[in-house]
């Protein structure tokens, strides 16, 4: 139930007695705080939910459940501060301890005087506004690392991971398959005939093209999947617990979704190729993350010289020339 509004904070009072209830409110009318009381526990527990109040006022003595159990309630299930004041008849010291032990900010006698009582809440409202203040703070520290590590393990252009990024990844990924014995892929791409393709249209087209193969790359790639800029035009997928063969059929959707796509530019439409080379982990724990790159790219190799625009795999992780 809501006493008094205001555009100022907002305060919840949780207090069965009407005529303590409407004398609270009172004392606080001048304090720019919308009032909001709750008759019992469980009300007050859910009021608190509904309306995130800058301030509770509490009772002990409440009809369904005790004050200290409403009082321990809040404080676990609210994710924000909110500070509580109990107010209350009962006065021994032992109920001032248990009420601050279970997290109450502040403990006093109904007794006491107004000016004091007003004076205890304007303390506790300032200690939430410095609170939030503070939490806003760090928030907005949290949303500029956020950036800075955007930034950081980002490619610009492409918005895929960047080339350092990747060789944390493959570094973590590469010692998880080798100490649980799980198959690691990757594969290499690179775009056929980029140079010539960006000395005839230039580099905005080419960026424009670059930036499509990387979306292409990422719409066919699982989440759990990693696709970076490797190099100028050449892009890296690691493909956690993916055996060659599936890795190799992936490689085959990859390069027909981008042959699929259609780049305009002064009316022409543009078409573009990808090549793809694929290899995996073999099972030997001698195994080195070198090792599994040279053999993409020797894949990829074979690839652009026999006719690019095709994915190849490393067919024998122990003979380093044949494909299939």
């Amino acid at each position: 139930m809501e006493l008094f509004k205001t555009d100022g904070k907002k305060a919840l009072i949780i207090e069965d007695s009407p005529t303590q209830a409407q004398l609270i409110s009172m004392t606080l009318a001048g304090e720019d705080l919308t009032i909001f009381v709750a008759k019992t526990g469980l009300e007050g527990l859910e009021q608190c939910v509904a309306i995130q109040p800058d301030i509770v006022i509490l009772d002990i003595i409440l009809p369904d459940i005790d004050g200290f159990t409403v009082c321990r309630r809040l404080k676990q299930k609210m994710r924000e501060y909110i500070p509580i004041l109990i107010l209350t008849a009962r006065d021994k010291i032992e109920d001032r301890v248990d009420g601050l032990e279970l997290g109450a900010d502040d403990y006093i006698s109904k007794s006491v005087g107004k000016r004091e009582f007003v004076a205890r809440v304007k303390s506790l409202l300032r200690i939430k506004s410095l609170h939030d203040k503070l939490q806003a703070m760090l928030e907005k520290e949290r949303q500029s690392m956020k950036i800075l590590q955007k930034v950081a393990l980002v490619d610009h252009l492409t918005g895929v991971y960047n080339r350092h990024y990747m060789a944390e990844i493959l570094t973590a990924e590469f010692e998880r398959a080798r100490r649980y014995n799980n198959p690691l892929s990757c594969i290499m791409v690179d775009v056929d005939y980029f140079k010539e393709f960006n000395s005839r249209y230039g580099h905005e087209v080419g960026d424009m093209v670059l930036k499509g193969v990387a979306d292409t790359l990422k719409e066919n790639v699982r989440l759990a999947d990693t696709v970076a800029r490797y190099g100028g035009d050449e892009f890296l997928i690691l493909l956690p617990m993916t055996s060659e063969e599936d890795a190799a059929f992936l490689a085959e959707r990859l390069c027909s979704a981008v042959t699929g796509k259609e780049w305009f530019h002064n009316d022409e439409c543009l078409k573009v190729s990808i090549s793809l080379g694929v290899a995996s982990t073999r099972e030997s724990a001698s195994w080195e993350i070198k090792e599994l790159l040279d053999h993409a790219d020797k894949a990829l190799y074979a690839g652009k010289e026999s006719g690019r625009n095709k994915a190849c795999r490393y067919a024998n992780m122990g003979q380093e020339k044949i494909f299939q």
